[in-house]
């Protein structure tokens, strides 16, 4: 295993000051901001030195009011892709002889004509758009609008690949899909950290805004708690844990279903709370009663006296949080595993409560906002798999066999804002046909991305740091409520727009609603018509109406506090299930339940070994770093790990090249050995495979492989439809 820091330590904080200092006559400005690497969850503030209109030094701001003077590598280097030489500043056409350089007239009146084309040819479903990870509220929002806006329902979006599992047990657990309790680690006594290595991602929940997550953790040890790690590798946050638990891939589920039928066989739950804010405890009994405790501690791969003295000690804590992230959210029963989660923090009263897990309102009231901006949506469900909408969209992992598909409402078009999905798909060889196949794809980017390089149309797109803005659908994950304005603070090359500005064009051309909205729409062409520049901060104003306004935001760098978490008001009565309490056992979870404990997963005699690929390392976010020379040199591409005693017994004397195989395909990568992985086990970082005719000069120099040849888009999780990137049966041999 590779172990690279990601606090600011001396490392960091000599790239901190590796750019070039200002010369002595020019004109140097510095901004207090945030960073922007991809989607990354504490949004860290910054200090920005722009230099004659070029970003230059970049600091940790220490008088930020939630990261504290907190930075990490990547955030040290946003000025080096903000100058990167290969980024996209004209928009760009498949030609007949290569790209080609088109004016913004010529790339949206051909595209919107097109689409509209398709549309009327052969219906709004043919119509598709997808958002990436590193797509702010503002392009979110426009994506699926704008899709909706053809009358189709092929939103597609990132969160359905490692992240809606959440959505599907909040709605019907908690009422809302967007209910996501997040874990009030400061507060804490125990932490149960189910395949998450938050001191590198930064954050124990999807966005979750906590910059000091090593003080955190040391915090909840300080105060005689005890965290504990569950993972099949012993990653960075394991290392510092008080326990470290290696359980088999894809089990997670066996585990928490033992737990929770032990504290309440023993009657250590927390019958006040679950009198007086639950429903279905009986059926949650019931179901649970039926788990075979020394079974699932087999299955596991784990003692029987463990996994009871671990349930006795969430019990018995004085406040304890378990939370998951994408170990365990890629993995097997992902829906069914969040939860078991869940009840286990509901049943043992910590739910609403200091040090558990708590619901943040936010400054934005987000549920009614989606509501508002999704009036017009249609909210069918997929036509492969018939998965229904979660979090604006369907699964992403359907969209390859929806196009080479021969039904004539397959999708034939796609737009892609900030996204990557031939790196991040499942399938990726049936991925590549699919993009082949489309009649019209189209980037929007700061690159000519991986995907890109099977556009007919690469649009160029501002960074956040070339235009201001709000992230307002992360409101409900910052740890109170607050808001925070993000300022333009450099300039964008000429032919350089914003997403609302492509968007706004692409609507026009085509003839749809912008936003989907033909109120809206209306007014804005009046305004236009009459001189005016229909601007994106209306869609600021509007969200903020009654709070606070764009122009107040601006004056507080930092941001603003709106108040604390009212304890307890949320299970007294924000719940939106029908009884206004939480459902602890929803009856399609329990039906499928039994079905898994009936067909527990594990390896296979052709595949005897389990893949897992949800790995991250300190210095990349997926493939969003990639091309930063600083970064890459960190990583130089990827490599499969396995345990020293697996590879004596395979033969494999390590490092070699190896062939690693599942039932969708193969690729030829090179092993390490390493002591921090648990036997059985093989793991392939994701997001790598830069072979296609981008322009990132630098990712394509260390293109390393692209474990989703290895995954495939046929066992997709039941309710959701998220791909399985971890604990598939997989077989390493070495390569001819």
């Amino acid at each position: 295993m590779e172990h690279e820091s990601n606090t600011l330590g001396t490392e960091a904080a000599v790239a901190a000051k590796a750019a070039t200092a200002p010369a002595p006559s020019a004109t140097t400005r510095s901004y207090r901001t945030t960073c922007k690497i991809g989607a990354c969850e504490p949004f860290c503030g910054i200090e920005v030195d722009v230099v004659d209109g070029r970003m230059s030094q970049v600091r940790p701001d220490p008088a930020h009011p939630l990261t504290q003077g907190y930075a990490c590598l990547k955030g040290m280097r946003v000025a080096d892709y903000q100058n990167d030489p290969d980024r996209l500043t004209h928009p760009q056409k498949r030609g007949k002889d290569g790209w080609e350089e088109v004016s913004w007239d010529e790339a949206t009146a051909d595209i919107g004509r097109r689409l509209a084309e398709l549309r009327d040819r052969y219906g709004p479903r043919s119509i598709a758009t997808y958002w990436g990870n590193a797509s702010d509220s503002a392009a979110i929002t426009l994506a699926n609008s704008f899709c909706h806006s053809f009358g189709s329902p092929n939103s597609f979006n990132v969160l359905s690949l490692e992240y809606t599992d959440r959505g599907a047990v909040a709605e019907r657990m908690l009422g809302n899909e967007n209910y996501i309790l997040q874990p009030d680690a400061e507060q804490s006594s125990f932490a149960l950290l189910l395949g998450t290595n938050p001191l590198v991602t930064q954050g124990m929940t999807l966005l979750q805004r906590r910059a000091h997550m090593a003080r955190c953790l040391k915090g909840i040890q300080a105060r005689n708690g005890k965290v504990v790690v569950v993972d099949p590798r012993r990653t960075e946050t394991a290392m510092i844990a008080s326990e470290h638990i290696a359980i088999r891939p894809g089990t997670y589920l066996f585990l928490l279903m033992a737990m929770l039928r032990m504290i309440i066989d023993a009657g250590a739950y927390d019958a006040r709370f679950v009198a007086s804010y639950a429903s279905g405890f009986d059926r949650l009994s019931a179901a649970v009663a039926t788990v075979d405790l020394a079974a699932a501690a087999e299955l596991c791969g784990l003692r029987l006296p463990d996994i009871e003295k671990l349930a006795q000690e969430f019990a018995e804590a004085d406040s304890a949080f378990a939370t998951t992230r994408v170990g365990v959210q890629t993995s097997r029963n992902t829906t069914l595993t969040e939860w078991a989660v869940q009840a286990l923090n509901a049943i043992t009263g910590n739910v609403d409560r200091r040090g558990g897990v708590y619901f943040n309102p936010g400054v934005v009231d987000v549920p009614a906002l989606i509501k508002r901006f999704s009036k017009r949506r249609n909210p069918a469900a997929s036509r492969i798999g018939g998965y229904p909408q979660i979090f604006g969209g369907p699964p992403a992992p359907v969209f390859a066999d929806d196009v080479l598909s021969d039904d004539p409402d397959r999708i034939r078009a796609l737009i892609v804002v900030a996204g990557n999905p031939v790196i991040t798909f499942p399938d990726t060889a049936r991925v590549e046909q699919a993009l082949r196949r489309l009649d019209l794809l189209v980037c929007i980017d700061l690159y000519r991305s991986d995907t890109g390089a099977f556009a007919h149309y690469n649009l160029p797109a501002k960074t956040a740091f070339e235009k201001s803005s709000f992230h307002f659908l992360t409101s409900t994950f910052e740890p109170y409520p607050h808001a925070e304005w993000k300022a333009q603070i450099v300039e964008s090359a000429p032919q350089v727009r914003s997403e609302w500005d492509i968007f706004k064009g692409l609507a026009k051309a085509a003839k749809v609603p912008f936003l989907n909205d033909p109120l809206l729409d209306r007014v804005m062409r009046i305004y236009e018509a009459c001189g005016g520049n229909f601007k994106e901060d209306v869609l600021y104003r509007f969200v903020l109406l009654g709070k606070s306004s764009p122009r107040r935001l601006a004056r507080k760098p930092g941001g603003l506090k709106f108040g604390d978490i009212e304890w307890g008001k949320f299970v007294a009565s924000g719940l939106a299930t029908a009884d206004k309490r939480i459902n602890l056992a929803p009856q399609d979870f329990v039906e499928e339940l039994h079905r898994c404990l009936e067909s527990p997963p594990g390896p296979t005699s052709e595949f005897p070994m389990l893949l897992i690929s949800g790995a991250r390392r300190a210095a990349g976010y997926n493939s969003w770093t990639h091309n930063i020379p600083a970064l890459m040199e960190k990583m130089k591409g990827n490599w499969a790990e396995l345990s020293p005693a697996d590879a004596r017994r395979l033969g494999l004397e390590l490092p070699a090249r190896v062939r690693l195989s599942t039932d969708v395909g193969s690729v030829e990568v090179e092993a390490r050995a390493s002591d921090d992985i648990r036997e059985g086990v093989v793991s392939l970082h994701q997001f790598w495979g830069h072979n296609y005719d981008s322009s990132t000069r630098t990712s394509r120099s260390h293109p390393g492989v692209n474990v989703n040849f290895l995954h495939g888009s046929k066992d997709l999780d039941t309710f959701t439809g998220m791909p399985v990137y971890n604990a598939r049966p997989c077989r390493i041999e070495a390569a001819d």
